[in-house]
């Protein structure tokens, strides 16, 4: 599996410049001096919904990374084979917030951390918000209800990539 993952990592680190987006900004809390939020800098595969219209992404439409995005769908079809999605998420360097993935049809998401970091690590919370579990992903995918379970990430040191399923 490490091989693998080692393999999707060294795409990803390809990728430059890396693609940003506006419109997560929300749960990120990275700020420019001013005190504004910075764009995200992610990579969507697969479709999106606007409204209760759905399309693909830019990037699958596109075809902007099709040896990244067929390696993620080789290792998800050799070690989730039941695992149903329809989007992945890749975001790199981006810092969350505590929450809950309220969008996700379903509640079990493949989350994925990869890159050269030190730290970073997920944390699971009650309802109450204190941290039952903090679990390094680096190399060590996890299988998590992210729709229930409120989450949020650890600061880190270095490049983090973390790879995230959806039903949407």
């Amino acid at each position: 599996m490490e091989t693998h993952l080692k393999s999707i990592e060294a795409l990803l680190e390809k990728v430059k410049p890396f693609p940003t987006v506006g419109n997560r900004i929300k749960l990120n809390q990275n700020k420019t001096k001013n005190g504004n939020s910075k764009r995200l800098n992610c990579i969507h595969f697969g479709v999106k919904k606007i409204g209760n219209t759905y399309s693909q992404t830019k990037a699958s439409k596109l075809q902007l990374y099709p040896e990244l995005e067929n390696e993620i769908h080789k290792f998800i079809e050799i070690y989730y084979p039941d695992l149903d999605f329809n989007q992945i998420l890749i975001n790199k360097n981006n810092w969350f917030s505590m929450h809950k993935d309220k969008n996700n049809k379903i509640d079990e998401a493949l989350l994925i951390g990869l890159g050269d970091y030190i730290g970073g690590e997920v944390n699971l919370h009650d309802d109450d918000g204190n941290i039952m579990s903090s679990i390094n992903l680096r190399y060590n995918p996890i299988l998590f209800a992210n729709k229930t379970t409120n989450h949020s990430v650890n600061k880190w040191a270095g490049d983090r990539y973390s790879i995230i399923t959806y039903l949407i």
